[in-house]
């Protein structure tokens, strides 16, 4: 089987449980840009996209064990949206640097990981994956992912970027909560989160121009609606770029950026976490 066969697999089935089987161990990669990609997924009746919106528990709510279970189900959905998105990324981008494509790959299998995590644990909380429904968010940003640094800057520098706070966040909430299971799982995808983001920052400095700066090669790569706000949660946790290797400048103006687009209403920072570095809009 190569990549490719294995992409259109995961995209094409409808079946969960085949856009979570891991690829056979002797899988190759053979360039072939004869492949016509699908605009969306195939997805069986359970987990199929909605115009719905099924909002997270805001953090004070999160002493309950459904909101835990609701804002675990949040993120897995976002989870079936990245396995898939990197699938479509395989199958779009032919020509990058190899290296570029078994970063992807690596990043593919591991979003199957974190998906299956938080499908069990959704399950112990009492809930399945499917119950609530299931946006396609990040699905609507793949028409701006035109060339391979548009792909990295939106998918791997910011919505990725954006889960280092989250995973940091939630994290922190669920070990507040008592719910150490759920903190557990947490630190093991904010370990990968941070390993997605750095391959993210390897494009960035190995294809922007030497007078451009990683913010400048990073926001003109980004297409409008898309902006640099979705590149970090409501709670923003410079530390974690620098662990992947942002610049100074880059972590600072990310902290600054502000506009339009608003996440939520305004959360109440835990007393817990007041004495983090850490910036809230």
């Amino acid at each position: 089987m190569t990549v490719n066969e294995y992409c259109l697999f995961i995209l094409l089935s409808e079946k969960l449980s085949d856009k979570l089987t891991p690829p056979p161990k002797d899988i190759i990669d053979i360039p072939n840009l004869s492949i016509v990609l699908p605009d969306k997924p195939k997805r069986e009746n359970k987990i199929l996209f909605s115009d719905k919106k099924s909002k997270i528990p805001r953090l004070e709510h999160l002493n309950q064990k459904t909101n835990r279970a609701l804002a675990i189900h949040h993120f897995a959905n976002h989870e079936l949206m990245a396995l898939e998105i990197f699938a479509w990324a395989l199958l779009k981008f032919q020509n990058i640097d190899p290296l570029f494509r078994r970063d992807l790959f690596k990043t593919l299998k591991e979003e199957q990981k974190h998906l299956s995590l938080y499908i069990n644990r959704i399950h112990e909380l009492g809930m399945e994956f499917g119950d609530k429904p299931l946006n396609f968010i990040f699905w609507k940003f793949t028409p701006l992912m035109i060339t391979f640094d548009n792909f990295s800057s939106i998918m791997s520098l910011s919505l990725e970027g954006a889960n280092l706070d989250f995973a940091t966040l939630y994290s922190k909430i669920f070990e507040i909560n008592g719910d150490t299971e759920s903190a557990r799982i947490m630190d093991l995808i904010y370990k990968d989160e941070l390993s997605h983001v750095k391959r993210g920052v390897r494009v960035l400095q190995k294809n922007k121009n030497p007078e451009e700066s990683d913010w400048e090669h990073y926001s003109q790569n980004l297409v409008f609606p898309f902006t640099p706000r979705r590149a970090k949660g409501y709670f923003y946790f410079p530390e974690t770029r620098k662990k992947v290797g942002f610049s100074d400048e880059f972590i600072q103006n990310l902290a600054e950026y502000k506009d339009e687009f608003s996440n939520r209403k305004k959360e109440v920072i835990p007393e817990e976490l007041k004495s983090w570095g850490i910036y809230s809009d």
